[in-house]
């Protein structure tokens, strides 16, 4: 029986705590994936994801025909570098100055209490609780400690007999 240990990636990308958002959507967007555990001191504290990300923005984008900043790239540059700025305010765009959102730790917007797995976990197990719960992503955890992460595609990749990329 394969276990999250033969299906896990052991490079993880994480972020603590007190990272500010615009840190953080840099770190996802240049390592290519779609979240990440939050660690303090080697425990995981959350996981925070690209949708939790972009929820800050509550962006109500009206049927317009003006080019939009994805939301990473607002994150990343200066708001007073687009020139949609002020029709963005006035039009109930933007919940919050970008820049504050930027700055934000990622502990206001991650996810508390995340479900983790260890790496005995029977592969099919950590599956199934993917499919109830949702989740995109569980950390893999020993001791306390983040050992590993598991993805979708890892559990995918697992039960069909290929090899990830560790």
């Amino acid at each position: 029986m394969k276990t999250v240990e033969d299906a896990m990636t052991t490079d993880v990308v994480t972020c603590a705590p007190d990272d500010e958002v615009s840190v953080v959507a840099r770190r996802l967007r240049e390592n290519d994936v779609s979240g990440a555990p939050v660690v303090d001191e080697e425990r995981v504290v959350g996981v925070v994801s690209e949708a939790d990300l972009l929820d800050l923005l509550d962006a109500k984008q009206e049927d317009t025909n003006i080019w939009l900043p994805s939301p990473f790239e607002a994150f990343e540059l200066p708001l007073r570098a687009f020139p949609w700025r002020e029709w963005a305010g006035k039009h109930g765009l933007l919940k919050e100055s970008i820049e504050d959102i930027g700055e934000k730790p990622v502990r206001d917007v991650m996810s508390k209490k995340p479900r983790t797995v260890s790496p005995t976990t029977p592969l099919d197990e950590a599956a199934g609780v993917m499919v109830r719960t949702g989740y995109n992503r569980l950390p893999v955890v020993r001791d306390d400690e983040l050992v590993g992460i598991l993805t979708r595609g890892d559990a995918l990749d697992g039960m069909s007999g290929g090899q990830n990329s560790q």
